[in-house]
């Protein structure tokens, strides 16, 4: 009995050590999140909060904003200055103080009194308690793995939405880019719009157009500058939620944007296994297996302690009366679990631990659900890009090709060759909204699979017709066209063709 008072004491002592000793550093953690991050994304997180590390970091961003703006370089702006970001991982200080505490014993508790019965043999008339639960000793192994499995869970589910910031971040920037490129093609079909305005009342004064005509013409010039004010605010709404998710502002929001949206690549990487892939390697779902184990450890510790209950272990000290010796006397208090057994608590646990289980099943069946939805967006946006670059695109400069041609023969009046001219921006915007949307779906998708996805192949540069009032062919993506250059001055006669 003694040999087992003697291991129990020392394994005590050997988990206050051990408790007491513990970091409550969250830097391992942040360590862990950040080598998850960089294995799926390519990006790095901020891992200081002060320090060289902390400059490092401001450094990288003011070299970053100095430069026009990538894909890339807005997901790392924000991996490394977003507050939101930064408040999010301030989650694994908190889990790791929690972790802490599960290998912590509790205080023992001191108590004094005045006897009433023992007057005649303690001087004076008072003793001494030194009081611990017992249990709570006994337990902290189980709490302790209860505790680490939720630390892992918070780790991959920070880690995710980290993965889901930067995918964000990236559609946020390819939405800014579009807006930014849609807002310079509204402008220049405004100025051709309003170019044949200019044309049209002078014809009017001449005598050359009648009212119904140079109705139409002021009509199209308004509603043009209208498509062109609202792009611009489009774009200017565009380029701050791009702000809102990088965590720029002030002078650090005055950054530029690339020219243009990157190409759509000549091929696919292989699209086939992705949900399996997803299914192993989506941090949501691996954090979702780690809390149906945590709930599992939370149950088990549960049912281990029902019929136990609270166990308290206390020595008692009193000083006899005409002696300097001093009285000790053990006491143990420990519940009678005779109306509660913990029953209402298990019951609860198991319904955690059941939900636990069908969000995990629930969520691998979205990963799957959203891997197949967001596989069939990139292939038919990609078909769609395509089918703009090979045939919309060549079609409409053809178009304004040949209507030049029948314009210097007269054969064709000014007005028709201003339409077919804004319908090439037409087409143009069209494009470049495609390939925005491509980028788009292939973001999701990287997504739902949980990492980024090769690209593969040179860009494809399709072939087209050259026009005096075209580009002479637009690449994959079309950056804007030129200026829409006015019409030759035209003489009255020469209008009516």
């Amino acid at each position: 009995m003694k040999r087992r008072l003697r291991q129990l004491a020392i394994a005590i002592t050997l988990s206050l050590a051990a408790g007491g000793c513990a970091s409550t550093s969250a830097k391992p953690a942040l360590d862990e999140v950040a080598s998850a991050v960089k294995a799926r994304s390519g990006h790095s997180l901020r891992k200081g909060a002060d320090g060289a590390e902390d400059k490092e970091a401001e450094r990288a961003i003011d070299g970053l904003l100095a430069r026009p703006l990538s894909a890339d370089a807005a997901v790392q702006i924000a991996l490394l200055l977003s507050p939101h970001l930064r408040a999010k991982l301030e989650e694994l200080s908190i889990a790791r103080a929690d972790f802490v505490q599960a290998g912590l014993l509790k205080n023992p508790v001191f108590g004094i009194g005045r006897t009433a019965w023992e007057s005649e043999h303690i001087d004076p008339n008072l003793f001494m308690t030194v009081e611990q639960d017992f249990l709570d000793a006994v337990t902290i192994p189980l709490r302790k793995r209860v505790a680490a499995t939720e630390l892992e869970a918070t780790k991959l589910s920070i880690a995710d939405e980290i993965l889901s910031l930067a995918a964000e971040t990236r559609t946020a920037f390819y939405e800014a880019q579009a807006a930014e490129e849609v807002a310079e093609m509204r402008a220049l079909v405004d100025d051709a719009a309003h170019t044949a305005a200019e044309i049209a009342r002078a014809q009017h004064a001449a005598g050359n157009m009648n009212d119904l005509t140079l109705t139409n013409e002021l009509g199209l010039a308004a509603q043009t500058g209208l498509e062109r004010k609202r792009a611009a605010v489009a774009s200017a709404v565009a380029r701050e939620t791009l702000n809102k998710h990088m965590g720029t502002w002030g002078s650090r929001a005055g950054w530029k944007l690339a020219a243009k949206l990157p190409d759509v690549p000549s091929s696919e990487p292989s699209l086939e296994r992705l949900e399996s892939h997803a299914i192993a390697d989506r941090l949501d779902v691996a954090a979702a297996r780690r809390n149906v184990q945590a709930m599992g450890y939370t149950l088990s510790l549960a049912k281990t302690t029902r019929w136990t209950g609270m166990v308290n272990v206390a020595v008692e000290a009193g000083r006899l009366r005409g002696s300097e010796k001093i009285s000790f006397g053990p006491t143990v208090s420990f519940e009678i679990p005779l109306f509660d057994q913990r029953q209402a608590q298990i019951a609860k646990l198991e319904a955690y631990h059941r939900r636990a289980e069908r969000n995990l099943e629930a969520l691998a069946v979205d990963v799957r659900a959203d891997v197949r939805a967001a596989r069939a967006r990139v292939l038919a946006s990609r078909t769609i890009a395509e089918d703009y670059a090979k045939t919309v695109i060549p079609l409409r400069e053809n178009n304004v090709r040949y209507s030049q041609e029948m314009y210097d023969a007269m054969l064709l009046g000014v007005y028709q060759l201003i339409q077919s001219k804004q319908a090439e921006y037409d087409a143009y915007r069209e494009y470049i909204e495609a390939v925005r949307d491509y980028w788009i779906a292939r973001s999701d998708l990287e997504r739902a699979v949980g990492g980024r996805l090769a690209t593969e192949g040179a860009p494809r540069t399709p072939r087209t017709t050259s026009t005096p009032a075209a580009p002479s062919g637009p690449s994959p993506n079309p950056g804007p066209p030129s200026p829409a250059q006015p019409p030759p001055a035209v003489s009255p006669s020469h209008s009516n063709h």
